[in-house]
């Protein structure tokens, strides 16, 4: 809901602020770095910065070693922990089984992963944690975290003989706590609101209009981290802000300073000194308040422009001192409830849950299938079914042939979403299954939110499995596209920044399960163009086919293979993986001025599938 406020603007001095601020950041001591240094692992466009961890109590009473990391994404798209990366606990020579540690310890509304579901904008970093159960507190875990679509890994090593016992629910909305006065204020969650102010162009109309914010603060010992915001339009997977920021002692007060570095401000980038956020200045009738940050800057997009200001309090903090005109829209109705009963920030900000369907229809049956189906379904799961997070409970029951073994439901108010979760157990050994979470994602359909192994390597099993697991997908292709519905598909391509060279591709795709993305210039196979992880056929035009090349020294595993010819042009096919994908590419020079470029990415072109099809009906003008 949108209000209007009385103009509460207030000017920085920012000339001043910035003669009278030291050098950025704050030197720490040598071995501070190298104790950091070893426990960070660079996954190829991931980061995992090993933090700490505890004994806590499982579902069942079992003990469960949690584990605490930042998981930093360096790659062009946002990507949740869970989709990017693999892991593996062993103790004693055997693998450990993921723990099921809830959060609270009076309700199973959310366990301690749950972050690992939450995707992580480009440059952005989210604290996470993992969970596995013990097969004793004295032996020493080696924990291996590698790429999910890549060949990078790092190990840890954790000693449960020396780890701290804790019990759900132990920790606050702001930082535990790492020693340093400073650190501990500003990292954690915070809540307020922002307003609009200045307003031009196309916002002339949104003067004075504001909105309820959440954010997260996370900065390291370096003294350098981000900020992560998002309002009542945007969510934390896809927030408003997400800045690079650096944390300096120098203020007019105790907190001192924190300054952008880097980032964005919804479309706009933010640069050095964009913010400079100094706690002991704050605007007039805020004077009296502890505890307060604001955030200000100005928006300017050609004719475009506003002021924005940022208003933000840590989260679980009551806002008894502001007076009616300083408090979010938000705050009685949804804020005060949530903190009152303990609840942790939310990824969004939405007053109304969501209807529930708890209690519906949840039969299962006995999850029983083969030990290979039990493997092989993880190998379908992680490496071929390119859309398993818009996959339903009754598609991957069609898959196993079988109902999966009902383990629970739950409504999580960390989510806003119920869940139900769902066993498929080997025959010959019961320790062996894969564990899936269902979201409900529209009343009475669940899909897939999240999947775990327990008791069989699922590296091994991708080693084993894979091929047969593709060419039985590519069988159940064919049959599929042998009777889909097709529609004529026609769009021109331009090259970027020269629309004088175009082509336009014209050819056939299914009436449903395939659609178009504008900005990636891509079929997606998926109703949503925009879905995570789906494959898609990347069409781009540049002068030259040489042009293509222009990023070819960082492809890896190239191979050239047969040519193809699409629309009476040959094209010349590759493959290759780039940026955590792999990509089937076929190029050829149009005329003289044009060049085509036909990427599959995460997809294969099997002779009688879905792909082959599209690109033997491509004709070109």
């Amino acid at each position: 809901m949108k209000q209007t406020k009385t103009k509460l603007l207030y000017l920085l001095l920012a000339a001043l602020m910035l003669l009278s601020l030291t050098a950025c950041g704050k030197n720490k001591e040598s071995t501070d770095k190298e104790l950091a240094d070893s426990n960070l692992l660079k996954l190829g466009d991931y980061e995992l910065l090993y933090k700490g961890a505890c004994i806590m109590e499982d579902s069942d009473g079992n003990d469960a070693v949690v584990l605490t990391l930042d998981f930093t994404n360096n790659g062009e798209d946002s990507h949740s922990y869970l989709w990017s990366i693999s892991e593996t606990a062993m103790q004693n020579g055997a693998e450990l089984a993921v723990a099921i540690v809830y959060s609270n310890p009076d309700s199973d509304d959310a366990t301690v992963i749950e972050d690992q579901f939450t995707d992580v904008a480009p440059g952005a970093t989210l604290e996470i944690r993992t969970a596995f159960v013990l097969a004793d507190t004295t032996s020493k875990v080696e924990v291996t975290f590698e790429e999910a679509f890549g060949d990078k890994n790092g190990k840890i090593t954790v000693d449960p003989s020396t780890l701290s016992r804790e019990s759900a629910g132990s920790g606050t909305a702001q930082s535990a706590g790492t020693g340093d006065a400073l650190l501990d204020w500003w990292n954690g969650d915070w809540y307020g609101w922002w307003v609009m102010t200045g307003c031009s162009g196309y916002y002339e109309s949104m003067e004075g209009q504001w909105w309820d914010v959440c954010g997260v603060i996370d900065i390291d010992t370096d003294y350098t981290g981000t900020v992560t915001l998002w309002d009542e339009s945007y969510t934390r997977a896809e927030p408003m802000a997400s800045a690079m920021v650096s944390l300096n002692e120098a203020g007019t007060g105790e907190h001192g300073t924190m300054m952008s570095e880097g980032g964005w401000f919804t479309n706009i980038a933010l640069e050095h000194a964009d913010w400079i956020v100094d706690p002991g200045i704050v605007a007039p009738g805020m004077m009296e308040r502890e505890d307060i940050i604001c955030i200000d800057g100005w928006y300017e997009d050609g004719d475009d422009e506003y002021h924005y200001e940022i208003y933000l309090r840590p989260w679980g903090l009551y806002w008894d001192d502001a007076g009616e005109d300083f408090l979010p829209h938000f705050y009685t109705d949804w804020y005060l409830p949530l903190i009152e009963a303990g609840k942790p920030m939310p990824d969004s900000i939405d007053s109304d849950a969501p209807e529930s369907n708890l209690g519906g229809n949840t039969a299962g049956g006995d999850g029983i299938v083969t030990e290979e189906q039990v493997q092989k379904g993880y190998v379908w799961m992680n490496d071929v079914n390119k859309n398993i997070f818009d996959t339903t409970y009754e598609e991957v029951v069609a898959y196993f042939g079988v109902e999966g073994e009902f383990v629970k439901e739950e409504y999580s108010d960390h989510m806003k979403a119920n869940y139900r979760y769902y066993k498929w157990i080997s025959a010959d050994n019961d320790s062996h299954f894969i564990y899936v979470n269902f979201k409900e994602e529209e009343m009475g359909v669940y899909e897939v939110s999240g999947f775990n192994t327990s008791g069989f390597s699922g590296k091994e099993a991708i080693a084993k499995y894979l091929d047969i697991v593709k060419a039985e997908a590519a069988e159940a292709n064919k049959a599929a596209s042998a009777n889909a519905e097709m529609k004529d598909f026609s769009v021109e391509v331009t090259q970027f920044a020269h629309d004088d060279v175009k082509v336009k591709i014209m050819t056939k795709i299914p009436v449903s399960g395939w659609s178009f993305d504008e900005g990636k210039r891509s079929l997606v196979e998926n109703d949503d163009p925009t879905a995570f992880g789906a494959g898609a056929i990347r069409l781009e035009v540049r002068a030259k086919v040489e042009d293509f090349d222009y990023y070819k020294a960082d492809f890896e595993n190239y191979k050239d293979i047969e040519d193809r010819v699409i629309g009476g042009i040959t094209f010349h096919g590759r493959t290759y993986k780039n940026i955590g994908y792999e990509w089937i590419e076929y190029i050829a020079q149009i005329d003289d001025t044009r060049a085509l470029s036909i990427g599959l990415r995460n997809m294969d072109c099997v002779q009688g599938t879905m792909p082959d099809i599209i690109l033997t009906n491509m004709k070109f003008q």
